[in-house]
């Protein structure tokens, strides 16, 4: 089964400021964007273990909030914070690293 973290826009008065902005990531149609919005469902869904597609979901998440957007951000189906993705990616950000200095300790050039 595949993880998931998906992003609930909650239903305002400046739903089409929101829409305009899922647009130029989104390649959902402009209606099913706004039907998603008014019924609660999520307009964003990304792979849990992606780290670029994380990154990028969270510059998404600000700049949704900068336009004064509620928001509700999942995994799977337990709600978390912002902070909680920033960290997740920090997290995913220090194993790749590690596991560079790993390699390099064990596959390192012997000049």
């Amino acid at each position: 089964m595949m993880d998931f973290i998906y992003v609930e826009v909650l239903n305002d008065s400046n739903i089409t400021k929101y829409i305009s902005l899922l647009r130029k990531t989104s390649s959902k149609p402009i209606k099913e964007l706004k039907q998603a919005i008014e019924s609660g469902k999520p307009v964003i869904e990304c792979d849990y273990y992606d780290t670029e597609e994380l990154k990028s979901l969270v510059i998404i998440i600000e700049q949704l909030l900068s336009l004064g957007a509620s928001i509700k951000i999942y995994e799977n189906d337990r709600e978390i914070t912002l902070q909680m993705l920033k960290n997740l990616i920090e997290t995913y950000e220090g194993i790749a690293k590690d596991r560079e200095e790993l390699d390099e300790l064990l596959f390192g050039d012997d000049d």
